[in-house]
């Protein structure tokens, strides 16, 4: 009986293993590699915004910029002045994707935009700034 416990564990456990190496999108994170998370992002933005192909295509080299400093930013850890330069990042870039937008689709961007900031700080988070 005693020595049926031990075995027990290590056969649940050379079961469970292989099926928790699977518990993380590819390229770890919450998002997966960097172009599909940029990607997903330009779908969710052209769905919600209506932007053209040519628009598309202004707006992916925008946001894959910003993707990669970001991750330059993060390398070195969240800090009070990375958070503050990733912020400077996001108004930044928020700016040039305004300026490939026409009139009309504005509003829904800064709709879409305020969205995408709630759904990531959770509820009961900071409201998102107003630019």
């Amino acid at each position: 009986m005693r020595n049926s416990i031990p075995q027990l564990v290590v056969a649940a456990a050379i079961t469970l293993l292989p099926a928790l190496s699977y518990a993380q999108p590819p390229g770890g994170g919450r998002g997966g590699d960097p172009e599909q998370m940029l990607t997903r992002q330009l779908n969710m933005m052209k769905e919600a915004v209506g932007l053209t192909d040519d628009q598309e295509k202004a707006i992916r080299p925008i946001l894959a910029e910003q993707q990669k400093k970001q991750r330059e930013l993060m390398a070195n850890g969240m800090s009070d002045e990375t958070r503050a330069e990733m912020q400077k990042l996001q108004a930044a870039t928020k700016d040039k994707v305004k300026k490939v937008l026409k009139d009309d689709q504005l509003e829904k961007y800064d709709k879409f935009e305020a969205e995408r900031m709630s759904r990531r700080r959770g509820p009961g988070g900071p409201p998102p700034p107003n630019n």
